[in-house]
């Protein structure tokens, strides 16, 4: 769990033992880990209609290798489910967000662009991550959606407790946004994409090689967004500059620094509740309203972060690479909360029901947190072959430290209730005409405020791992891993008297073993089996235990496709099991490790490219994502909120020739069914589908593209993650126009 949630959950639960409504959940913990991959020096022309960029060879659409077994390898040869979105197919959707482009992978739900950071996206069902170039971004502060910088995205499915390094593993994946990294060549690209919603967005893309042998390369991509929503009130303004510099001797060796500074204002979007948007039994919430003062102070959150890579090739046998990253993230983060998917009703007989059917309880609430990471990993890697055999082994080390500082206070929207201020109520605030008052700052010692929480917590994990990558005869690829993995977690508690305090630390070894057969030139199969380990940030145990570290585990096979009439991709089934997860039992803030939960299920990824001219993408997932144990039997069985049953994305583009050379059409649907809004509840989203398109003209020194998003207008609510759950309207037919100059 990130501590964004984990702190306003507290704040619920502070809420609710006094009284006032509120929803306790199952929740997702976070992982701490961090990765290493190898680089590519350059971007070039390799075999026909082949690329070779700086993260990998790709052709059109497909990817050849990925860096998430930390060593460049073919996809076909992984046993497990490896999707790459490269930047083509971004550039050929136009895509606005990352969020967009990640819906191009199936089972992948991204966080909506509105939420101001600190939870990851979901992976078949459960809870992962988003990386940069292999390293991990605690709580995600920052800007997370801008594309200037993006290279291409790795997702790897499933716990990451090898390939991604750390002793923390997302239980539902990884998903690696890779950077831009300097080429030799020279070339400059400026830009502006505008449209709905007073959306404007100029960008710059320099690579300068600063000397003559090529040896000192330097990039640097900026971009700055700024606009309105389908939502009253919100205005967003964001931005993100990414310097690069590569020293590189060309022959085997070397040192790449890189600079991330962002920064993303906006106003703190509350969702809305399930009652009055997805269910109107009882009266109706406009879908656009922004429930909170249109004076709310914005949401400011911003990254900093330094990272380096070195790269040495002793000789053709020996290679040696190592990462290392420090950054400091904060969020300074004043709301107005809605508390509850429901009205407030309470009954204080003989004096009458606190509450209406349309009336909830709001309060005013501030969070300031600060995280600051330091992470590195050193890698060794040997490549030889042995009889019928070609081997890959690398031996590695990590280490990984966090320190999270926070603070998370909250008073009364609303005067005290003339009738039930007795009590300590405020009034309620009816959400057929919705008013909510002026935002009142939380203030520490203050009579009127009450602090939920202040945190001052560290997690530490290191470990070793030896990972051995075997093809045999040419045709049978093998996968084994080994890990010793050490997840320390040192957790303080300032908002008590006396403070709370807990120190927690486990070692375990972690398995990864697959393999992958081929049964002709294009197609083979493949099973793999992996578990991962990850700690918790917060948890609330009988006579104040430690917690215990979460686990993970994962079956899973497919087959996959390469080269058939242009068709490439993975058919993959999966079962996967999240363990040690806190819960409660009903009525009761008090913890335990009991529960579990699983997701299981089919997911198709497949790229179709049978000319150079026309290419198609489709994706579908098919997830039962359910509770399996839990404290509160109630929960048995529930659907875990925030994924469809059913998902699938479809994509086809065509660039002509002749007369029309340059021209290029594009045209496509995104649908899915429904999700479950909080869990234990019955509230769903309904399904949906919405069509996008994209028209534009390419030319050696300019381009120009006209993009059109949810063509027909659809309206749709999407499940939305703040506290145990709430839900955002889609985005209406919204139009988009790019004009960039290359230099």
């Amino acid at each position: 769990m990130n501590r964004r949630f984990s702190l306003r959950s507290v704040g619920a639960l502070a809420l609710a033992a006094a009284g006032l409504p509120g929803a306790a959940a199952q929740e997702a913990l976070p992982p701490i880990s961090i990765a290493a991959e190898e680089r590519r020096p350059a971007a070039a022309k390799t075999a026909k209609n082949v690329d070779e960029t700086t993260a990998g060879p790709v052709r059109g659409y497909q990817a050849f290798t990925a860096r998430v077994a930390r060593m460049a390898a073919p996809l076909k040869e992984l046993p497990l489910s490896v999707i790459v979105v490269p930047r083509k197919l971004i550039d050929d959707q136009n895509a606005v967000s990352q969020a967009e482009a990640f819906r191009n992978v199936s089972n992948l739900t991204p966080l909506d662009p509105l939420f101001p950071g600190g939870l990851g996206v979901k992976l078949r069902g459960m809870d992962a991550e988003r990386y940069i170039d292999g390293l991990p971004n605690y709580f995600d502060f920052g800007v997370r959606d801008l594309l200037v910088n993006v290279e291409r995205v790795e997702v790897l499915k499933g716990p990451a407790n090898i390939l991604f390094q750390g002793g923390g593993s997302p239980v539902g994946g990884v998903v690696n946004v890779v950077s831009k990294l300097p080429t030799p060549d020279r070339f400059a690209e400026v830009g502006v994409r505008a449209g709905g919603y007073r959306y404007g967005s100029p960008y710059v893309d320099i690579n300068q090689p600063l000397n003559d042998a090529k040896t000192l390369l330097f990039r640097f991509t900026g971009q700055f967004e700024t606009t309105h929503s389908n939502i009253d009130t919100i205005h967003r303004q964001s931005y993100t500059l990414d310097p690069t510099l590569t020293i590189t001797n060309n022959e085997g060796t070397s040192l790449s620094l890189q600079g991330h500074v962002t920064r993303r204002l906006q106003q703190d979007y509350p969702g809305l509740p399930a009652i009055g948007s997805v269910d109107r039994s009882f009266y109706s919430i406009r879908r656009t309203a922004f429930l909170a003062n249109p004076g709310l102070p914005v949401t400011s959150t911003e990254s900093q972060a330094v990272t380096a890579r070195f790269d040495h090739a002793f000789d053709e046998t020996f290679s040696t690479f190592t990462s290392a990253r420090y950054g400091v993230s904060k969020i300074h983060e004043p709301s107005q909360l809605i508390f509850g998917n429901e009205p407030t009703a309470i009954d204080f007989a003989p004096f009458g029901v606190y509450g209406g059917p349309s009336q909830f309880y709001v309060a005013n609430d501030i969070l300031d947190d600060k995280v600051t990471e330091f992470s590195i990993t050193s890698n060794f890697v040997a490549k030889f072959d042995y009889g019928p055999t070609k081997n890959r082994l690398l031996v590695g080390g990590d280490f990984s430290r966090i320190t999270d500082h926070g603070v998370m206070a909250g008073n009364n929207a609303t005067d005290l209730d003339p009738v039930f201020g007795a009590f300590g109520l405020s009034q309620l605030i009816d959400f057929r005409t919705p008013f909510v008052p002026p935002f009142r700052l939380p203030v520490e010692g203050a009579p009127d405020t009450v602090v939920y929480t202040k945190v001052n917590n560290s997690y530490q994990n290191a470990g070793a791992s030896v990972q051995l990558q075997s093809t045999i005869f040419d045709r049978l690829h093998f996968l084994g891993a080994l890990r010793v993995a050490t997840v320390d977690m040192h957790f303080t508690e300032q908002a008590v008297t006396p403070w709370k305090h807990y120190d927690a630390s486990a070692m375990r070894v972690l398995p990864r073993v697959g393999a992958t057969y081929d049964v002709t030139d294009w197609l083979s199969v493949y099973g793999g089996y992996s578990e991962g380990l990850r700690g918790v940030s917060y948890f609330s145990g009988p006579n104040d235990a430690p917690p215990k570290p979460e686990g993970s585990r994962q079956f899973e096979g497919g087959v996959k496709l390469d080269g058939l009439f242009g068709l490439s991709g993975t058919l993959a089934y999966f079962d996967l099991t999240r363990t040690n997860v806190p819960t409660s039992a009903s009525g009761s803030v008090t913890q335990t490790q009991t529960g579990e939960q699983n997701a299981h299920g089919f997911e198709a990824d497949l790229v179709w490219q049978p000319t150079q001219n026309l290419s198609f993408l489709g994706s579908f997932a098919h997830t039962d994502a359910k509770v399996t144990r839990d404290e509160n039997l109630q929960l048995v069985n529930a659907r875990l909120a925030g994924t469809p049953i059913d998902s699938g994305r479809f994509w086809g583009h065509y660039a002509f020739d002749g007369a029309l050379q340059g021209w290029s059409f594009g045209a496509g649907f995104y649908a899915a069914s429904s999700s479950r809004v909080e869990l234990g509840r019955t509230w769903t989203t309904p399904g949906y589908i919405t069509f996008d398109a994209d028209l534009a003209y390419k030319h050696e020194y300019f381009t120009f593209s006209i993009a059109a998003k949810n063509l027909g207008d659809r309206h749709y609510y999407i499940q939305y993650p703040y506290l145990a759950g709430r839900v955002a309207p889609g985005e209406g037919r919204t139009f988009f126009a790019t004009v960039s100059v290359k230099m």
